[in-house]
């Protein structure tokens, strides 16, 4: 049996992030190491205990040193880190295993004390630790008779001054490793394996994450000057209107409308936007909302959140989180690019657009007063439009961005062998427009833009089972306003052109309770869903890996006046867990969007292959970096996103990819 070393570090830090990975690439000790807990293999774990000097253990620094022992650790970044950047010894990457990226592969939670009670580990709670490192990990602040006796404004507690629960603290650190191990073996033992290419897809994503993105600092810092020199006018326009002490608190602003018949216990952007749209609003509060929709939400914020997290040497790391969602999409943390400020149009349409300078404007005349004058839209608007551009090539080198155009809808009309739909992707004909022709009963030369704009939605919308007074909200949030008829007709409309489609939501239903209510595998559309284990239900997708389902059973309900069977189960997600319920739209979406991710995931080797080096993938696009005069290029990139899988051969996607070159990403 091959030897695995599991570790766990305590340490001294004013930033101690392990999930976040932001003591990277610090060399200047900034991390102190405390204690190393560690354990071979179903070992009783051992502690090094750093903080009083002591010499590594000649067992320990033997097993690091062992390029054939495999090292983990729950959230292994941090303490890979350590182990080169504080004890001196560099790992590879591929000796490392990480029990939460099982986790995240089999859709349990990602935290240790949440995974460890969905594995149903007893006894090994780690929640208390976060008191410890509160206590020893980060500063406390002086009191003024320490100061006056020549102390620093700031200093540690430790062994000496709480000898008590330091004991305590290195229990727990112990503790970690037992819980990260008990998890791993938990998490084995379902028999969810991760599929090599699974493997290699998170070596990539450690790859991508390592490399980071380099950042226009001047933009940055130029940027951050003009939305916060926006934001105190505004705040202090807000304060003169309602007398609010802080009206950047969201309750006392949020309490000062409600008084005023405000109907909402939300200010986010859509509720701001829904109140603005109703008449008898009185002017003052309208005012003020206004006013509180110019602060363009949180986009600006991320400006800061750029600068913190940003390396010495320029480029901004650890970004994303493999097999953040259910159907193994990336996830982000930190700046979260994942959500990034849609432009607005009329920033985007004002004639420095064609020009690849624009994005200097922001700085090269970014005082605010010239802003005013000469500019049709808020300097907020023009920051939150144009932060995109915070992110640009390394010097010497040039960006490529590609796009999988429409890849759910492609993948979604493959599956359900839909004539209709893979017909138009073929031979490039606007399914946008073909669907609003049928819809309205006229010519596709009377089609126009909103006609399209509106067939796009219900392209997007309405693949997965959306009832009509849900797609009415879901075009709403796209700006379009629909009346009961127009959703309903796009709606019944929809499935009545797209008969396949309906078809395909019953045949996985069908195949999902079948499976589950007699414990076997149901073959359907290139998948197998496996419910021999009762413990987790399993989609097998044609790439190999499963989607996974904890704890489902059968039951019947009466959502829609009739019984009806229906397959439940345990979802775990960043807000806890809760019982939920499978019906054919929802179980298309999954393997549908599944699959639409290994396809990016192939393009993404696919594009390393040929020697792009992978910054980022942003929802279906790929971010790649390459040396100007090089022979590889936006059509060579996109070549890559297009080449058929190796597991997709003979399923007959029809797959499209678009995308530009240059210095800086923008949508």
């Amino acid at each position: 049996m091959q030897q695995r070393l599991f570790i766990d570090y305590e340490t001294r830090s004013h930033i101690k992030l392990k999930a976040c990975g932001l003591d990277r690439y610090l060399k200047d000790k900034s991390t102190q190491p405390l204690m190393l807990a560690y354990a071979f293999n179903d070992d009783e774990p051992k502690l090094w205990k750093i903080w009083l000097g002591e010499e590594m253990p000649a067992e320990l620094r033997a097993a690091l040193l062992d390029p054939t022992v495999m090292l983990g650790a729950w959230n292994y970044n941090f303490e890979r880190d350590c182990t080169e950047y504080q004890i001196g010894i560099k790992t590879p990457q591929a000796r490392w295993f990480d029990p939460s990226v099982l986790c995240a592969y089999m859709s349990l939670p990602i935290g240790l004390d949440r995974a460890a009670k969905a594995l149903d580990i007893v006894n090994l709670k780690t929640a208390g630790a976060k008191k410890f490192i509160k206590m020893f990990s980060e500063p406390s602040k002086s009191t003024k008779k320490m100061i006056k006796n020549g102390a620093g404004t700031t200093y540690y507690k430790d062994w000496n001054s709480h000898p008590e629960e330091w004991a305590q603290f290195a229990e727990y650190c112990l503790q970690d490793v037992r819980a990260e191990r008990e998890a791993w073996h938990a998490a084995v033992a379902l028999n969810c394996p991760q599929t090599d290419e699974e493997v290699n897809v998170w070596r990539l994503d450690q790859r991508m994450n390592e490399k980071g993105v380099y950042i226009d600092q001047d933009y940055v810092n130029n940027a951050k000057k003009i939305a916060e020199a926006e934001v105190n006018e505004i705040l202090l326009e807000i304060k003169a209107n309602t007398g609010v002490e802080n009206p950047n608190s969201r309750d006392q602003l949020l309490g000062w409308f409600q008084e005023r018949g405000y109907p909402y216990d939300s200010l986010d952007k859509e509720h701001i936007e829904e109140a603005l749209n109703h008449k008898n609003l009185k002017p003052l509060v309208r005012t003020v909302l206004e006013l509180k929709q110019k602060l363009g939400g949180s986009a600006y914020k991320k400006l800061e959140s750029i600068l913190d997290r940003m390396g010495s040497d320029g480029r901004l790391r650890d970004q994303f989180i493999y097999h953040g969602a259910h159907t193994a999409r990336w996830a982000g943390r930190g700046v979260q690019l994942q959500n990034l400020y849609k432009p607005d149009r009329q920033v985007m349409a004002y004639p420095w657009e064609k020009d690849t300078t624009h994005r200097l404007d922001i700085y090269t005349r970014g005082i605010r007063l010239g802003l005013k004058m000469y500019l049709p839209f808020t300097p907020m608007n023009l920051v939150a439009s144009t932060i995109r551009s915070a992110f640009i090539a390394s010097p010497g080198h040039k960006l490529d961005v590609g796009d999988l155009a429409q890849i759910e809808s492609r993948v979604l009309a493959c599956l359900a062998k839909c004539d209709a739909m893979m017909s138009a992707y073929a031979q490039g004909r606007d399914l946008y427009k073909e669907v609003m022709a049928h819809q309205l009963g006229i010519s596709l030369s009377e089609i126009t833009k909103a006609h399209r704009d509106r067939g796009k939605i219900i392209i997007l919308g309405c693949g997965y089972g959306m009832g009509w007074e849900h797609f009415k909200e879901f075009a709403a949030g796209y700006g379009v306003m629909l009346t009961e008829k127009e959703a309903k007709d796009a709606v019944y409309g929809f499935r009545e052109l797209y008969t396949e489609i309906p078809a395909l939501w019953k045949e996985f239903n069908n195949a999902v309770i079948r499976a589950v209510k007699s414990n076997v595998c149901v073959y359907v559309k290139g998948c197998i869903v496996d419910g021999r284990n009762p413990d987790v239900l399993k989609i097998k997708l044609p790439s190999g890996r499963c989607l996974h389902y904890h704890h489902p059973y059968v039951n019947t309900s009466n959502k829609f006046g009739r019984p009806l069977e229906q397959v439940s189960y345990m979802q775990y997600d960043s807000k806890g867990s809760k019982i939920s319920d499978l019906y054919g739209g929802l179980i298309v979406e999954n393997v549908v969007q599944a699959i639409a991710r290994d396809i990016l995931a192939s393009g993404m080797f696919e594009a390393e292959k040929e020697g792009f080096i992978i910054l980022m993938t942003i929802h279906d696009e790929i971010v790649v970096e390459s040396p100007i005069g090089s022979k590889l290029n936006l059509d060579k990139l996109l070549e890559c996103m297009t080449r058929c899988p190796w597991w997709a051969e003979g399923i007959g996607f029809v797959l499209k990819a678009e995308g530009y070159e240059g210095f800086y990403y923008r949508k």
